[in-house]
């Protein structure tokens, strides 16, 4: 499943949750707050969204409905795009009231990380490597702010600090199979051939979420394999991979 699918399920599951949840007390809820939950399950965004931010201007400090609204404005933007920079400062103030809420961990990282992802394209990277560290100290137990950090390193020559990054990344054991194809080679390029030989199979074992990149693997698996001397297991490994694949010296 692709980020923006991923992200946008994150948004909808949590959002009918919270709605289903609070139903059973809409009658007594203002009558903005009943048409805002109301316009949510009808999949009206934006209606929706009109009607929290009347109720949340009479109840700025009701935790739980700026959460519904925030995960409101994350659905529409997880299908029509726009401007992020509210869904994040509501996150960033849901984060800061209830730092062990979750599900606001969860998404205020993949929106910090996205931030990112769009500084390090325009090549801003203080501002994306802030930026990531951030997602990173939100959700510590999520490997993909590191995956980008890692890249963001790597971009700019730091292989060391990429290592770095990409090492902390797979001990979260994301499913990232990019992630483990730079870790696998950062491994054969430091020598380490049998953990490279184990890193790059989890590209393959992860299959399932991509195959793009299994010919990539393989003929780094089958690199490993030539660099420990074991030449049948590197014959075997080329077989699969991409007919440019060289073994080196």
């Amino acid at each position: 499943m692709s980020a923006p699918r991923r992200l946008r399920a994150a948004f909808i599951g949590l959002l009918v949750a919270l709605a289903v949840g609070g139903a059973g007390c809409a009658d007594s809820e203002a009558g903005s707050l009943v048409a805002a939950r109301r316009a949510s399950r009808d999949g009206d965004s934006a209606r929706a969204v009109a009607f929290y931010q009347e109720y949340l201007e009479e109840h700025p400090d009701d935790y739980d409905v700026l959460k519904e609204y925030t995960l409101t404005l994350g659905e529409r933007w997880a299908y029509v795009g726009g401007d992020r920079a509210p869904i994040i400062e509501n996150l960033e103030r849901l984060y800061e009231l209830r730092p062990s809420d979750q599900d606001i961990q969860g998404l205020l990282s993949v929106m910090l990380v996205r931030e990112g992802q769009v500084a390090a394209a325009a090549e801003r990277f203080e501002e994306a490597e802030e930026v990531y560290r951030r997602a990173v100290a939100v959700n510590p137990e999520a490997g993909a702010a590191q995956y980008n950090l890692g890249m963001l390193y790597e971009q700019q020559g730091e292989a060391d600090q990429a290592f770095a990054q990409y090492r902390a990344a797979a001990a979260k054991r994301p499913q990232i199979p990019d992630l483990y194809l730079r870790l696998g080679r950062a491994y054969s390029s430091r020598g380490d051939f049998d953990r490279a030989i184990v890193t790059l199979g989890l590209v393959v074992e992860l299959s399932g979420v991509s195959t793009y990149l299994l010919p990539e693997a393989h003929c780094s698996i089958a690199q490993a394999y030539h660099g420990k001397g074991m030449a049948e297991e590197a014959t075997t490994a080329l077989e699969r991979a991409a007919a440019d694949c060289e073994l080196g010296g």
